[in-house]
């Protein structure tokens, strides 16, 4: 796992990925999308490496941010 990322941060990155975006994250998260939103930010400043491209469409994630979102998924099951 990437230093400086915790649970919390793979949850957040797996949530954005399957909702495709910050309110489908919130919804699955149960927390605002603005939070999803800062979070994210908080997140990718602290590792240093942008996880989702953002779009008009929604989230994609970049290849980093797929590695994340792979580990948040095989901690999931």
């Amino acid at each position: 796992m990437h230093k400086g990322i915790d649970w919390d941060d793979l949850r957040l990155a797996l949530a954005i990925a399957r909702g495709e975006g910050l309110s489908g994250a919130a919804r699955s998260l149960g927390i605002n999308h603005a939070t999803v939103f800062r979070r994210l930010n908080q997140l990718e400043e602290r590792i240093g490496v942008r996880l989702f491209e953002r779009s008009r469409t929604g989230y994609a994630a970049t290849p980093a941010g797929e590695k994340v979102v792979a580990q948040g998924s095989t901690l999931a099951a």
